[in-house]
């Protein structure tokens, strides 16, 4: 529109035939819009849209001949189409539009009886200045809103990434609770079998040669008759009692399981034999110890505790918890409320003054 008024000022002093002016209308005033709406159905729309500016710039070189190359008009018609070729395709759409730019030159040249008119007067030249400078603010106003819509995809897609970077992190931090889970007795919320059979397989391996690893295998005594005779509740705070009570006397180092049942086993890592006994002993004393009322009835519970170390009786660690296993019966069979360590040759009550 604005390069239709320019080039209609222009012909105001020497007006030219009826088939330019009719050419022009359907160049600057019809073809722009067949042209949008032909883009916009495109399926490939941009190489759609630099296929329309491709011929634009042609089309521009041949009316720039036709119109005898007039400074000002030139300049501003084959400045605009450049500025698009270039802002959608860079330095291959620059040499693109000046190939075409060129090719309609020639065609315009073959096709017209050039005259050189590169003057123009001060209203034209005036209107090209104000018609060069609104589409340059177009451009740029354009140029501003595309920008903004791009800084806002990216700040929603930062957005996004943060959201979805928080999700991981939610599901990663599930994921341990679940895996935690899955190691821990939701009763006393110490480790259980499963955690124990990797635990004990790991650091029978991993265990140093100059050290011991030793397995405390920990029973209350007559936790049956507990549960019969002050009920199933009585039983889960009396595993919770021992439950607190094996944390606060072992050490961080020291894995603490519920086997299953009323039975507790105690990975002891790089202890001597006899500290690992004082440590039972100690637990069994502690346990016996402790004051507990069910029904109106005083209960004092017992422990008996099985011991046996790697590599002195094991180097497995299925053989460690079979000899730990064999101490603990022992214990039992002699009456109960003991601490046994495992020996080849004997199982007996073991006093920890004789280690």
């Amino acid at each position: 529109m604005l390069l239709f008024g320019v080039i209609a000022l222009h012909w105001l002093d020497d007006p030219p035939g009826p088939l330019l002016w009719v050419l022009l209308v359907m160049q600057l005033l019809i073809y722009p819009h067949i042209a949008y709406q032909l883009a916009r159905r495109a399926s490939l729309m941009l190489r759609a849209e630099t296929i329309v500016m491709l011929l634009d710039a042609g089309l521009f070189g041949c009316w720039v001949a036709v119109l005898g190359f007039p400074l000002w008009i030139s300049f501003a018609m084959l400045v605009s189409v450049h500025i698009n070729l270039v802002a959608f395709r860079g330095v291959p759409g620059l040499l693109s539009c000046m190939a075409a730019s060129l090719t309609g030159v020639l065609v315009g040249m073959l096709l017209a009886d050039v005259e050189l008119r590169p003057d123009s007067s001060i209203q034209v030249t005036l209107a090209c200045m104000v018609a060069l400078s609104l589409y340059l603010l177009a451009f740029s106003h354009s140029a501003h809103l595309r920008s903004l819509s791009l800084r806002d995809a990216k700040e929603q897609l930062r957005n996004n990434q943060r959201q979805l970077q928080r999700k991981l992190e939610e599901i990663n931090a599930l994921q341990i609770q679940l895996r935690e889970l899955a190691h821990r007795d939701p009763l006393t919320g110490l480790y259980n079998r499963r955690h124990l059979d990797a635990q004990l397989l790991d650091n029978v391996v991993n265990r140093k040669a100059d050290s011991n690893l030793c397995l405390l295998l920990i029973d209350i005594d007559h936790f049956k008759r507990i549960n019969d005779e002050f009920g199933h509740q009585a039983g889960d705070q009396v595993l919770a009692r021992l439950a607190g009570l094996l944390t606060s006397h072992c050490r961080s180092s020291d894995i603490i399981c519920r086997y299953g049942g009323e039975e507790f086993v105690v990975l002891m890592p790089e202890v001597t034999i006899g500290a690992a006994v004082e440590r039972a002993d100690a637990i069994r004393l502690a346990f016996t110890g402790l004051k507990m009322r069910f029904n109106n009835r005083d209960l004092a519970p017992t422990l008996s505790v099985g011991i046996a170390a790697c590599p002195l009786h094991a180097t497995s660690g299925d053989r460690l918890f079979e000899c730990a296993d064999q101490a603990l019966y022992r214990a039992k069979a002699a009456g109960r409320n003991r601490t046994v360590l495992w020996s080849a040759d004997r199982l007996s009550p073991t006093d920890p003054s004789t280690i």
